[in-house]
């Protein structure tokens, strides 16, 4: 599946549709050294552990995980899965910029400069540096050089430290989440991972249906208002928009952005590093371990 989104990139390059980094913002060699010098990654288990501990002690805040395709939407340009437009790209600039809460912020920065964890290797979580400068280039200004988390922190674990990864579902389930992803994730995977709340959102182009799921998420909040509540999201870059909505409008949640390892645990292999990892099958038994 990795192989034919980077195929289908090239192709709707070719034709004007997806375009490059090459399009994005430059930066100045003084900022690009500054960066160089000042960002840390803190690991995935330490990122778990402080979501976790914000949760625990019932702070508002989100888990807000960008990457490529945000930036892209937020320049006005198509990421592969999402129609960019105007006011989309104003809601992605004012999301990446958004600093209400306690926000734990992660971006694809795992590089020779930046640092990275052991095992990860190109197309497993580590990205050239040409690529994290880019990046950097186009999201600098909004970003807290001394508050990067990992990006990918649930997913190196369920590679690298399953026991970690386990127990860190175990206790996402424990708080009874509301999910908000997408509808083609199977019933009694959603059961198994966050319970009975599922609110859908779909496989592609979801911000067409923001209003319409923002709306069915505010109406379980609104009943009960007066508790602190988790929820989980999966429904690509727009959900990053989602999670900035909701807090803007000071509702008491924390909102967690789960990631492509919830396509791997669905049967989908979307992603390269999942091929790496050994497949979906190879990431299943951590399901076995949540029973």
């Amino acid at each position: 599946m990795g192989v034919i989104r980077k195929t289908l990139k090239r192709i709707l390059n070719f034709f004007g549709i997806y375009k490059t980094k090459e399009s994005w913002p430059k930066m100045s060699k003084g900022k690009m050294e500054y960066l160089i010098q000042n960002i840390t990654i803190k690991p995935s288990i330490e990122s778990l552990q402080d979501i976790q501990a914000t949760i625990e002690n019932k702070q508002r805040g989100a888990y807000m995980r960008f990457g490529d395709g945000d930036v892209f939407l937020m320049l006005g340009k198509n990421d592969l899965l999402h129609k960019a437009n105007r006011q989309l790209a104003k809601e992605m600039k004012e999301t990446i910029r958004f600093n209400r809460g306690t926000l734990h912020k992660g971006y694809p920065l795992h590089s020779n400069l930046f640092g990275f964890e052991g095992g990860m290797t190109h197309n497993m979580h580590l990205v050239p540096d040409v690529d994290a400068l880019r990046f950097l280039a186009a999201i600098h200004k909004f970003i807290d050089v001394e508050n990067i988390n990992s990006p990918v922190a649930l997913h190196y674990l369920a590679v690298f430290n399953k026991e970690a990864c386990v127990n860190f579902l175990q206790f996402l389930k424990n708080t009874n989440p509301i999910f908000v992803g997408n509808k083609n994730i199977k019933l009694e995977l959603v059961n198994k991972l966050f319970g009975d709340i599922h609110i859908k959102t779909p496989e592609a182009n979801s911000y067409l249906e923001i209003d319409r799921i923002e709306g069915e998420l505010k109406a379980i909040l609104d009943f009960t208002k007066e508790k602190f509540r988790v929820v989980v999201v999966a429904m690509g870059c727009p959900g990053r928009i989602l999670q900035k909505r909701i807090l803007k409008k000071g509702y008491n949640v924390y909102l967690f952005d789960f990631g492509s390892l919830l396509d791997a645990f669905n049967d989908d292999n979307t992603r390269l590093w999942i091929d790496l990892a050994g497949g979906t099958e190879n990431l299943k038994d951590i399901l076995e371990e949540l029973d």
